[in-house]
């Protein structure tokens, strides 16, 4: 609100104060005195958030200064490395090796799928809890894994990529290996063919000329490749760009911090700096699907899309539909396919948004992409019902002629756990310090094609 605005407010307050009975208030003072009401309101709000916001940066960066885990302990001091068997009974060095950061005290459906596809993919799991584990969690994954730590979370999922960079660096294995995967469990697996087809990606990225391999690319605040699954070569690996940028982090336990200085950051001053990178899930390979599914009388409807997409109700409630989703809006009122320019159009709603949220179904059911987000319905993108049935057809799918035996109901139950667990926006509603930690906002709305003027 401007101060042209308040100061107008506040002449309104007087002047209605020395009005003696409301009958006698002008209709127009009246309207304009709650639009002030409702402006200050939502002011106050905004500057409560923004209080909670900054007092949680000040107490991740004194708890990184002050604490004995943080630069004054190294990474030594937040981790406690347990044995394994795989490491005992198999003491060849591996020459691929997986770091991958969970935040489970046991080992899920989900983690444990993820994990043996890697495996099976040639990879030694490296595997960093973010928690502590339960002891049978620990003991399912000394038996999977090559090898375990558990950490003091400092600085989140990033903060543990840094720990397990400078790890494998000190310990000599970064000028072994021949491959470095880093990801997380931030993503529900989909087992089964997808799975399989992860697998494939990765054999032909390893003999290909490609320096790195990633799963999803965002365009949103800046053109970066998002941190739930990097496939890097030693080009990279060995980089003084690489290891320079993971010295130099600072690991707070800051939501902001994490996504700007870490993951975009790392984007911007390290992966973008090498030509031979590829992307696997695209809108552009989305694109090419649908056009030859298109050319085969088998295109994708208007009313598919939508219901793979994530909910319009705020979109449309707030009045912000733009151009490109009005016409897949329009498809699905008519029940048409969406052809030629139209499929342009989805791939440009695609670009404009968060594509793990926007193509969270489109991308496995299209794609094969064995990844889901677990924010979906926190973050206000998919209604829980939604998002549950969605994940449940993605099983199904993935699961048709695949040679790995499937328990669906049991997979979709764990993820359905999940997500009521997290809630959606409306969880929050009282819980503002909560919401500002977790980067929880009034729900998801599409953004409109960039113009320029925002």
């Amino acid at each position: 609100m401007s101060r042209s605005n308040a100061t107008t407010g506040f002449a309104l307050v007087k002047l209605l104060a020395q009005t003696k009975t409301p009958e006698y208030r002008s209709p127009l003072l009246e309207s304009m005195l709650k639009t002030f009401i409702a402006a200050s309101k939502k002011l106050i709000k905004r500057l409560k958030r923004k209080l909670f916001e900054i007092n949680i940066y000040l107490g991740a960066v004194g708890e990184y200064w002050t604490s004995s885990r943080g630069w004054r302990g190294g990474l030594e001091s937040r981790l406690q490395e347990w044995p394994t068997k795989v490491a005992l009974e198999a003491p060849s060095e591996p020459h691929k090796i997986a770091l991958f950061v969970g935040f489970s005290e046991d080992l899920t459906l989900s983690n444990r799928a993820y994990l043996q596809t890697l495996i099976s993919a040639g990879y030694a799991v490296m595997y960093i809890s973010n928690c502590p584990l339960q002891p049978s969690g620990r003991d399912s994954l000394a038996a999977l894994v090559w090898r375990l730590f558990e950490r003091h979370n400092m600085g989140r999922d990033v903060g543990a990529f840094r720990d397990g960079v400078l790890w494998l660096e000190e310990q000599g294995w970064l000028a072994k290996i021949k491959t470095l995967i880093i990801a997380n469990d931030s993503m529900q697996f989909l087992p089964g063919r997808y799975a399989q087809s992860l697998i494939n990606e990765l054999h032909a990225f390893e003999s290909s000329d490609d320096d790195g391999l990633f799963s999803h690319i965002s365009q949103i605040h800046y053109t970066h490749f998002q941190s739930y699954f990097q496939a890097l070569k030693p080009a990279i690996f060995r980089s003084s760009l690489f290891l320079g940028f993971w010295h130099d982090y600072v690991p707070l336990s800051h939501r902001g911090h994490c996504i700007f200085n870490g993951e975009i950051a790392l984007s911007i001053n390290v992966y973008r700096r090498f030509k031979n990178v590829r992307v696997l899930y695209t809108s552009n390979a989305l694109l090419g699907v649908l056009e030859k599914l298109l050319a085969e009388g088998r295109g994708i409807s208007g009313q598919t899309a939508l219901r793979l997409m994530p909910s319009l109700a705020r979109t449309v409630q707030r009045g912000h539909a733009g151009y490109s989703l009005n016409q897949i809006l329009d498809k699905g009122e008519n029940k048409e396919p969406l052809v030629g320019w139209v499929l342009f159009c989805l791939a440009e709603v695609i670009e404009n948004n968060n594509p793990s949220h926007v193509a969270a179904f489109l991308y496995p059911l299209y794609l094969n992409c064995p990844l889901v987000k677990q924010d979906l319905c926190v973050a206000g993108s998919f209604s829980l019902a939604q998002a549950i049935s969605l994940y449940e057809e993605a099983l199904l799918d993935s699961a048709a002629n695949s040679e790995q035996v499937i328990d669906v109901e049991a997979f979709a139950k764990e993820y359905a756990k999940v997500l009521y667990a997290k809630g959606t926006p409306m969880s929050f509603v009282n819980k503002p310090r909560e919401s500002a930690l977790k980067g929880i906002t009034g729900g998801f709305v599409y953004g409109a094609t960039y113009d320029g003027n925002f």
